[in-house]
């Protein structure tokens, strides 16, 4: 980990979310599930990534996990959201100093997400086991800025499994 991500952390600046139980990460799409993280129109922010990870619980048809991204800046934010569990890096549990990144596990985007990073390919079926969690370090080289989003999709099959994203949120450049 990055000093500039321990001192984000120590100001209350860095945030973890996570979807809440095992779920379907959808194929490329505005209907989303997963784990979807937004920064509205208007916060102020640049949500600055760190890593994204998956690992897989059902293991069933090979498919490939990545990252995918708003293509444009909208002033709509996501509708028919399920919202996902939020932690603050300083302070333990959810909804403690909240910060203004918004984290689904499912959500209707405003316009279809495109591919930005892989994670990794599934290469297991049921009869193997083994998957690890997959994770694309970004350690502030992708920053999500206000009005779009970043979230985990596949390309060929669903996949279900955990998914995480942590980032700092830091002002607007003057």
């Amino acid at each position: 980990m990055s000093d500039f991500f321990v001192n984000q952390a120590r100001q209350n600046r860095v945030f973890h979310a996570h979807n809440t139980t095992a779920g379907a990460v959808t194929v490329l799409s505005a209907t989303c599930t997963g784990l979807v993280i937004e920064n509205p129109w208007g916060s102020g922010k640049d949500l600055v990534i760190q890593n994204v990870s998956f690992v897989g619980s059902t293991l069933s048809t090979i498919r490939e996990i990545g990252v995918a991204c708003s293509a444009t800046v909208s002033q709509a934010g996501s509708a028919t959201t399920t919202a996902a569990v939020i932690h603050n890096g300083r302070n333990t549990g959810s909804d403690n100093t909240r910060g203004v990144g918004k984290a689904y596990s499912i959500a209707t985007l405003p316009a279809a997400p495109v591919w930005l990073r892989p994670l990794g390919s599934a290469r297991v079926t049921a009869a193997v086991d083994g998957l690890t969690a997959m994770i694309a370090e970004f350690d502030g080289s992708f920053i999500v800025t206000p009005g779009t989003f970043i979230c985990l999709s596949t390309l060929t099959a669903a996949a279900t499994g955990l998914c995480s994203v942590t980032w700092a949120e830091v002002d607007l450049p003057a």
